[in-house]
């Protein structure tokens, strides 16, 4: 066993490995596709999550060459399938969200009503292009079974996830674009709007009382 536990990136990639062995460039490869949008933190520091995976044994290393050139493949150990099978069975940390575009939204008041239009609309553009892209992929997978033929089962679990994931930014970025049509600017809005920030906030606030226990 590994003195310490593997990041969530060394058992995505252990998971690749699972079914094909992959050199440390077509491991890239598969890590963009549509898995960056899901683990934005899985292709940095890959070449120390590998050399990580090789020093605890749950992956080998092979030469292989075409003509003058070499490159390392990498394939999964047995040690590396156990170690994989037991982090599935383990409690897992809660959903996170790394959203820049939220970001500067909730610090708009130190920018301009345009700045934050911008944001909006690059927010929805963004998603648009993002929900499409997944798209291509559940109607690629469909057609032809995908990288991974065996697993596209669950590719279609994750694909309608991420499709559902894209269409509600999309949704959220065009009520926020009508909700701030006739602000002036940022800051007076906090003041002057109570009863649209009211009725912006009575959902949540609905949900909260929706959960109360009966009396």
């Amino acid at each position: 066993m590994a003195d310490r536990e593997l990041s969530t990136t060394g058992y995505l990639i252990l998971g690749l490995l699972a079914d094909h062995d992959w050199s440390a460039y077509q491991l890239a490869e598969q890590l963009g596709r549509g898995v960056a949008e899901l683990w934005p933190s899985a292709d940095r520091g890959r070449y120390a999550v590998l050399n990580r995976l090789s020093d605890e044994r749950y992956v080998q290393t092979r030469r292989e060459h075409t003509g003058k050139r070499a490159r390392t493949i990498y394939s999964i150990t047995a040690a590396g399938r156990e170690a994989l099978a037991a982090w599935l069975s383990t409690p897992m940390r809660p959903p996170t969200l790394e959203f820049e575009g939220m970001v500067r939204v909730l610090l708009a008041d130190q920018g301009s009503v345009d700045d934050l239009r911008r944001t909006l609309a690059q927010t929805r553009e963004q998603a648009l292009a993002n929900r499409e892209m997944f798209a291509r992929y559940a109607a690629y997978i469909s057609t032809t079974g995908g990288t991974f033929p065996e697993r596209r089962h669950l590719f279609a679990l994750a694909n309608t996830f991420m499709i559902g994931h894209y269409e509600h930014i999309v949704a959220w970025a065009e009520w926020a674009e009508a909700q701030i049509s006739s602000w002036p600017d940022t800051v007076s809005p906090a003041i002057t709007n109570g009863d649209q920030v009211r009725e912006m906030l009575a959902p949540g606030r609905d949900a909260l009382q929706g959960d109360a226990p009966d009396a």
